[in-house]
């Protein structure tokens, strides 16, 4: 449960994300409007440490995607705390594209290991590390598209 704070600088405190919170987030498609409130609401630093295990990287490679400062990323998950809004929908960015990634591959486990892979198409950077802007996400969306329907990208 949140526990609201006085002031802006002050993140609200929340229980630890529950393991595989990030998992949860690939799933299912959740409606636009969920996510706006999670986004809204700040979603728990602890999805980090989720998206390490499920892309098996490094939190510095998960901090660089939510354009979070380590210092600060490791310090928001020691103290239970939420993501800030632009962090935040980052890891629904982040989700979304890993759902069209494993649609694509048929499963997690490929799915991970090309967006995890440098790629010709996006000048050898991976897809993973496209995701930190919408104008990356579009390009590796576009890619997805190609390859689930064949065409040309």
């Amino acid at each position: 449960m949140a526990r609201a704070r006085t002031g802006k600088k002050h993140a609200s405190v929340r229980a630890p994300s529950r393991p595989g919170a990030f998992k949860a987030f690939v799933a299912k498609e959740a409606p636009s409007a969920a996510k706006i409130d999670a986004i809204r609401a700040g979603i728990d630093a602890g999805v980090v440490d989720d998206m390490v295990r499920y892309f098996h990287v490094s939190k510095g490679e998960i901090f660089d995607v939510l354009s979070t400062p380590a210092s600060t990323g490791h310090r928001l998950i020691k103290h239970g705390r939420l993501l800030d809004r632009a962090a935040s929908e980052r890891v629904v960015r982040v989700a979304d594209i890993a759902r069209l990634a494993e649609d694509a591959f048929g499963g997690q486990a490929q799915a991970t290991e090309w967006l995890t892979t440098p790629n010709l198409a996006l000048e050898n950077a991976t897809p993973l590390s496209m995701l930190d802007t919408e104008l990356g996400a579009g390009e590796v969306r576009r890619i997805l598209a190609s390859i689930n329907y064949g065409g040309v990208f």
